[in-house]
Formats: structure tokens, sequence, C-alpha cells
């Protein structure tokens, strides 16, 4: 899941821009292994790419940064982007109510079992689904979380606040 996380670099807004373009280089051009990902002066993202794995489920930080003293704060939400998040919850939702709905009524009509059994197997196997896709998801959340905060504390000093 993701969950706020506030920074603090000793760098200013622009100087973290410059740094992150500088080591990310141009957007157009193919990542290598490792943290990816853009910034300006007043954004960033960045997430881990892994060359031939299409995953949105990766773990990635979105922040906004702003001037502090001669530093900057950023701060912003790390983890399973939202829009994953919100899809999973789509999915389970909608299997819930057929489930209740088709499931549940098909019961209490009295059907004869083979009349049952395809409306309660089928949303419930797409549950065990959905449950593995996440798992399989976010099977490097923990890995890639810990390379992103290193990433910013060697390239811009980033540190998280009362660290």
């Amino acid at each position: 899941m993701a969950r706020r996380i506030t920074l603090t670099s000793p760098l200013a807004p622009e100087a973290i821009a410059r740094k992150l373009k500088d080591v990310l280089g141009d957007r157009k051009a193919t990542p290598v292994k490792g943290v990816t990902g853009q910034g300006s002066e007043e954004t960033m993202t960045l997430f881990y790419f892994r060359p031939n794995i299409q995953n949105s489920f990766q773990t990635s930080l979105t922040a906004t940064m702003e001037p502090v003293g001669g530093g900057t704060r950023i701060e912003g939400r790390i983890g399973t982007p939202t829009s994953a998040r919100i899809f999973m919850g789509c999915w389970f939702g909608f299997l819930t109510v057929f489930l209740g709905l088709a499931g549940g009524g098909t019961i209490a009509s009295g059907a004869p079992l083979e009349d049952i059994v395809p409306f309660v197997t089928i949303p419930l196997g797409m549950m065990v689904f959905g449950g593995v896709l996440w798992r399989l998801g976010t099977w490097t959340a923990k890995k890639d979380e810990a390379a992103i905060l290193a990433f910013l504390a060697t390239t811009v000093a980033a540190r998280r606040v009362g660290d």
C-alpha cells in the first residue's frame, strides 16, 4: 500500500531537478535496470525499472518539492500506485456484489447444485486470481522502495524527516 513520506535535502529544488536530469537522462532514451523517472523543480516521479517486465503494481514515489530554508522538503506517496489500488478495489467489489446477488439468488431459488456451482466457483476463482495478481505484482515492493530511497540519498542527499 502507498504511504505518505517526507524527505529533506540540503539542495535547492532547482539543483535537485538538474541532478535528477543528469542522472536519469533523457525521457526518450530507454532506461537501464534500476531507479528511473523524471523530475522538475516542483515534482518528481521515480520507480524501479526492470527491462522486459511491465508491471502496473510497481512501487513508485510521486512527490512535490518546496524550498525550505536553504534546502528542499520532498513530500509525497511511496508504494503501489493509486490506479492499481482502485482497480483492485473495483475488481473485488464487483465480484463480491456478483457473488452475493447471483450466487445468493441462485441458492435461495432452490436451484439444483449443478446450476449453483458456476455462480459461486467462477467469482471465487476470479477473486483468487486477483489475489495472486496483487501478490506477484507487489513481490518486490520493499526492495524497490529501499532502492528508490537509497537513490535519493546518494543523488540528492535526501533523508527522511526525523532520521
